[in-house]
């Protein structure tokens, strides 16, 4: 082969070379990676996992599997140990955590009906309360002045402040806002829901 034909050769594969190498340029710049990077990825051979360390790997997979297991296995039975009573009863039991307590005496009666009546008397008995509640109520209403600044105890209305004292922030035809000591906000009562304080007691804010 003559000088020319070799110099052709050579400048064909020069050519040919720097078109690989700007492909390979353009392959890393689209893959996020520099042209050292591929070269280097390229040389260095990966290193194959020995049987020993294939084992290993296989059985650290096997345990975590298992302690996973285990630990679900663990939660779904102490779920099941649970005693689950039926829905309604915890709306029932909710109620009754809201209900005003009873003095000593007040809860002697209340163990007496509920032990000696029949659900029917029982029944009779609570509406019979609740119609003499309302006529005190009116009487109340009709007799009684509600002022601010006024000492008065919570005697209706909503649970968490019957039996509880507080002072009248502001009152209204047949409606009253009380401070309650160890609330935020006032409560707000009927006036026949309240009951005016001869001695200002006030600061006790407690059931009685």
């Amino acid at each position: 082969m003559d000088t020319t034909n070799i110099q052709a050769l050579d400048t064909k594969l020069s050519a040919i070379d720097k078109a690989l190498a700007a492909a390979k340029a353009r392959k890393a710049m689209k893959e996020g990676t520099s042209t050292d990077t591929v070269e280097i990825a390229t040389s260095v051979p990966r290193q194959k996992q020995t049987s020993e360390q294939k084992a290993a790997k296989l059985a650290e997979r096997a345990q975590r599997q298992a302690q996973l297991k285990a630990d679900r296995e663990a939660r779904r039975a102490a779920k099941a140990s649970q005693p689950k009573g039926p829905a309604h009863m915890k709306k029932i039991d909710r109620a009754a955590s809201k209900l005003p307590s009873l003095n000593g005496q007040a809860q002697l009666l209340f163990n007496e009906a509920t032990t000696n009546f029949s659900a029917e008397q029982l029944t009779a008995l609570a509406l019979h309360l609740q119609h003499f509640n309302r006529v005190k109520a009116t009487e109340r209403a009709l007799g009684q002045k509600i002022e601010a600044g006024q000492a008065v105890r919570i005697i209706g209305g909503d649970p968490r402040f019957v039996g509880m004292t507080g002072t009248v922030t502001k009152a209204q035809r047949i409606r009253c806002y009380v401070s309650v000591p160890g609330f935020k906000r006032d409560a707000y009562c009927f006036t026949s829901d309240v009951e005016v304080c001869e001695v200002a007691q006030a600061s006790t804010g407690t059931h009685g």
